[in-house]
């Protein structure tokens, strides 16, 4: 697999000089030495795990630079070139392949093309091995990481630990900080806000970790993690809601309102600054935040208002979680006050902070990240938003319908406000909340409006994408193609918003659901991150603005291929549009006339067969007889070329449901045999990535070819019938009444191989996502008026 490697900055020979004698690799009398002599010692400063001159000697038995000859023997002789293949044999066997295994002494150059590994086909002089040296150190090694990192992980740079100064190697940071004497603290941040309603600002708890040596002598940039989970989750939560009920008239809905929790203005900063007086006990959970502690950068957690440690009341998406989360920004910027403890008594600065801000996390962790960005709160300078949620509402709902996260049947608002109201661990907290608790728990359900689905005032007030306008900092987005938790939709809407923004902005989507991307074999987005980190929160000029194009999309074929675009949208494709006809096939120039019935059962058969929803939706889109009956499934011939479906496809059909009330869900499928990626990332290297010198570790993974499978999900999407008029308005229908959907589906960026077939199919009760009624309900389908646009590549 290719160890694709997006962060390397090109460095003149000059500069390359400079850098490498400044983490003195290279010795200032460089030229004294023989090409042989200098080749020699350079290994030897690689190997950071021998601490004498002697034992560095030692090892050089232990390299071999061809079939016969190791590499103390070469050294012995004195030579006007270096062989390639014997520099990139040692060169190999430092990044941590192993000979006969990984690749053959005969041929390391074969194997260096394969992995896409950089490589020089001449090393004819004392500055042609120093440049090919420099590029060795920045090339990524086995277990994924720059050979750099992986030197700095056996200790380095522990002789720079105390220095009080940060480093910089090819643009990026290193770890030159003590990671044996990380500060950590506990600070707590007035609010505005007074959501437990109880006469006084709520406290926000933020727990702090930071490098030995930051001061307002050595200020440090913060990298902010808002998670609501940092202080624990409440894991014996009530069973979520059921889903095994009928659907209702929508038309009962009436437009909930969003109602705001009290403000009591917070006191201003004044100039005092006590140190904190409370040690963290948490550890940090962001392995991406930890790699950059060891290079310079604080790591910040706060949960906000309702967490452990913090007052107040969890109230999922509302802006008073907004407010808190900015608050602490505003904290870290000297621009609101916070104490010591919980007494208010002696204040705190964050004089240790250059008031350079970026955010980071995924999930809820990345959502907060895009509440908080629209404020365009001073301070906030980056933000690195992964698998986040930019309105609620197509989080929990869709087109008029209650639409579950996957895995996730029968949560909502109140229960994650329940999952994430931590303080209730604290016995003297639960006495003074629990009430307003319980409270905002009836608030929540009855707003959230599980009966109808509709789109409300309530909802409006978490649709973050409203806001986008009030942007400053720059921007990158991160999420999984196959991500049916937080479905695209939320990361393809608010892109939409933000490239017309005049910020730097950058999307990358992969091939996972739910998941993280940073220790990829596939792509270098550790290393990117620290290249756009310093840039952004410690003003390097590194160029990382212009390292890698706007958009990176992983292949859905092959892992290691990452598509370069401009752009994700549909206007980077040619439009499509396919008739379904009677005859059960997608025709270009079809005029199909037939009426096509399905019966749809609910969940009736869905709860007799115990089977799981993940199951249920393999068998269903593979066309299996008992799950594809209730159903309409039209397929294409084969692709005989290789095809892109990007954006997202829209369908549109005339429909009419045996009662009044209905719900229909559509989704495309590619049907082939043959061995898909893995789902979720395969370890290869369990903990074999080590972000510090002792100091945690992470996980080298990637998607890989798996067992044969008959078909896979591209996209879909659900409408509930009574919106046919007005996505945000239900309308009166009867029973066998002909309406008009017409509605998008999930966005996508998916290639159809060849041989491959694409499936429309039209249902209605997903099981996995969708309500499941007790009673059966038939559907017919006017195919004279159904059509499927989409655009593809």
């Amino acid at each position: 697999m290719k160890y694709n490697q997006y962060a390397y900055v090109t460095t003149p020979l000059e500069k390359e000089i400079n850098e490498l004698q400044a983490i003195d690799f290279l010795p200032s009398n460089y030229s004294n030495y023989s090409l042989t002599e200098l080749f020699g010692l350079l290994v030897k400063q690689t190997i950071a795990e021998a601490k004498t001159a002697e034992s560095k000697t030692a090892k050089m038995i232990e390299f071999a630079v061809s079939e016969t000859t190791v590499l103390a023997d070469y050294l012995k002789e004195s030579h006007d070139s270096i062989n390639p293949k014997a520099f990139y044999n040692v060169a190999l066997q430092l990044l941590g392949y192993h000979v006969e295994y990984d690749y053959q002494l005969s041929d390391p150059l074969a194997f260096m093309k394969k992995q896409a590994l950089p490589y020089k086909e001449e090393i004819g002089s004392i500055n042609e091995l120093i440049d090919a040296f420099y590029r060795l150190l920045n090339t990524r090694s086995k277990n994924g990481q720059l050979l750099i990192d992986v030197m700095a992980g056996k200790g380095y740079f522990v002789p720079f630990w105390g220095k009080k100064q940060f480093l910089f190697f090819n643009g990026k940071a290193l770890p030159v900080f003590d990671t044996s004497k990380v500060i950590r603290e506990v600070v707590y941040v007035e609010s505005d806000l007074d959501t437990d309603e109880d006469g006084k600002s709520d406290l926000i708890q933020v727990t702090i970790f930071r490098p030995a040596g930051s001061s307002k002598e050595l200020p440090v940039p913060a990298l902010y993690t808002a998670s609501p989970y940092f202080g624990g989750i409440i894991d014996n939560v009530k069973r979520n809601h059921s889903v095994d009920e009928n659907l209702s008239d929508a038309t009962l809905w009436s437009n909930p309102q969003y109602q705001a929790a009290p403000i009591v203005s917070a006191n201003q900063p004044r100039d005092s600054d006590a140190p904190a007086s409370e040690e963290a006990v948490h550890k940090g959970s962001y392995p991406l935040n930890e790699y950059l502690l060891a290079r310079g950068f604080a790591s910040v957690f706060a949960g906000g208002i309702g967490t452990r440690g913090s007052d107040g009341l969890r109230i999922t998406g509302a802006p008073e979680e907004t407010e808190s989360a900015k608050e602490v920004i505003e904290w870290l910027h000297g621009d609101r006050i916070a104490y010591t403890d919980r007494s208010r008594t002696q204040e705190t600065k964050a004089s240790w902070c250059n008031g350079n801000i970026g955010m980071t996390g995924r999930s809820y962790l990345g959502t907060l990240q895009i509440a908080v960005a629209t404020t365009g709160v001073a301070g906030l300078k980056t933000v690195v938003s992964e698998a986040a949620i930019s309105s609620w509402y197509d989080y929990y709902r869709e087109h008029g319908l209650v639409i579950a996260p996957e895995a996730c049947q029968g949560e909502d608002l109140d229960l994650l406000a329940e999952t994430c109201q931590s303080n209730l661990w604290d016995a003297g907290s639960a006495i003074k909340v629990k009430p307003k608790y319980e409270a905002m728990q009836k608030r929540l359900l009855e707003k959230s409006d599980r009966i109808t689905g509709q789109y409300s005032d309530f909802w409006e007030a978490r649709n973050y994408r409203h806001h986008t306008d009030g942007i400053k900092c720059s921007w990158i987005s991160v999420h999984g193609l196959n991500d049916w938790n937080v479905k695209p939709k939320n990361v393809y809407k608010v892109w939409q918003k933000v490239k017309q923004l005049p910020i730097k902005h950058h999307l990358f989507l992969h091939q996972g659901p739910h998941y993280n991307m940073n220790n990829l074999v596939s792509i270098d987005f550790t290393d990117l991150m620290n290249l756009w980190f310093v840039h952004e929160l410690l003003e390097v000029d590194n160029h990382a603005e212009k390292q890698w194009p706007t958009v990176m999309i992983q292949d859905n074929l092959q892992a290691d291929k990452w598509h370069e675009e401009n752009d994700w949208a549909d206007e980077i494709g040619q439009k499509v549009t396919y008739y379904p006809t009677d005859e059960l096939d997608l025709q270009k120039d079809g005029n199909g006339k037939a009426k096509l019935s399905f019966v749809d059962h609910g969940g009736q058969d869905f709860k007799a067969a115990k089977i799981s929803e993940s199951d249920w939706q393999y068998k269903f889109i593979c066309g299996d007889e008992k799950w594809a009956k209730p159903s309409l499934r039209f397929t294409t011939e084969e692709y005989i070329h290789p095809v892109t479906i990007v954006g997202r496809p829209e369908i549109k059909l005339r429909v009419a449901g045996s009662l009044p009330k209905g719900q229909i869900s559509v989704a495309l499928v590619e049907i082939a045999d043959r061995k898909r990626l893995t789902a979720t990332p395969k370890f290869l290297m369990r903990g074999g990535q080590e972000l510090g010198y002792r100091f945690g570790t992470d996980t080298l993974q990637e998607f890989v070819p798996d067992k044969l499978t008959h078909a896979k999900l591209i996209t879909k999407g659900h409408m509930n019938l009574q919106n046919y008029q007005d996505m945000k308005k239900p309308s009166k229908i009867k029973a066998d009444q002909f309406v008009d959907l017409d509605f998008k589906l999930q966005p996508t960026y998916y290639q159809m191989p060849v041989g491959s077939k694409l499936a429309l199919i039209v249902y209605s009760t997903d099981q996995g996502m969708t309500k499941r009624p007790l009673e059966d309900e038939t559907y017919t389908i006017d195919l004279a008026n159904t059509e499927l646009h989409f655009y593809q590549k």
